[in-house]
């Protein structure tokens, strides 16, 4: 009789564990899927204003200024090669009221120096992208450069340089001489980067 009692357990027991769904390990294979797009080229750059400079009548003097911070965002997600071209105008000091001829400095006066380019997290790294000190052209050029896998976002902050002549004419006042503005040079730099 104790024979019987032990083997009616272990079958209750059995009959339990399949009633309450408890069976052998099973595997399964399930795919995840994402599709990634590919974003914009894109910038955002800033212009700078420089510091004043007062003519002595001798040698050329330079006015310096640093821009806010650019960034330069490859989310193309192709590799392609990039680069960020600029050119620019001739400074000039508009005309006034009374002095009605604009003056200009020589656009090569200008320069600029990227300074050094930092890959943001996540970025490819910013190793081999060339970003030169240029002297600016009515002509474009190409200041900042990426070959191939560069993807990502960069920064970088500019600084400028005016190398101003001691031939040049002081900037231009708005309206009476030595009692209004005084009209800055200004130069408008256009860049492209594609």
């Amino acid at each position: 009789m104790r024979k019987t009692t032990k083997t009616v357990g272990v079958f209750a027991a059995a009959a339990v564990m399949l009633a309450a769904g408890l069976s052998p390990a099973m595997a399964a294979t399930v795919d995840t899927t994402s599709t990634v797009t590919g974003g914009a080229l894109s910038s955002t750059v800033a212009g700078a204003t420089l510091t004043g400079v007062t003519l002595d009548g001798s040698n050329t003097k330079t006015a310096t200024g640093t821009s806010s911070e650019w960034s330069l965002i490859d989310a193309r997600g192709t590799g392609a090669v990039w680069a960020l071209t600029v050119t620019a105008t001739a400074p000039t000091s508009a005309a006034g009221t009374v002095e009605t001829v604009a003056r200009t400095i020589p656009v090569g006066s200008l320069a600029i120096t990227p300074g050094t380019v930092t890959a943001a997290t996540g970025s490819d790294s910013a190793t081999g992208i060339t970003a030169d000190p240029l002297a600016m052209s009515g002509a474009a050029q190409t200041l900042v450069s990426a070959t191939i896998d560069h993807k990502g976002t960069y920064t970088l902050t500019p600084s400028f340089t005016l190398a101003i002549p001691a031939k040049t004419y002081r900037s231009n006042y708005t309206d009476a001489v030595g009692s209004s503005t005084l009209k800055p040079y200004i130069s408008t730099i256009t860049y492209t980067l594609g």
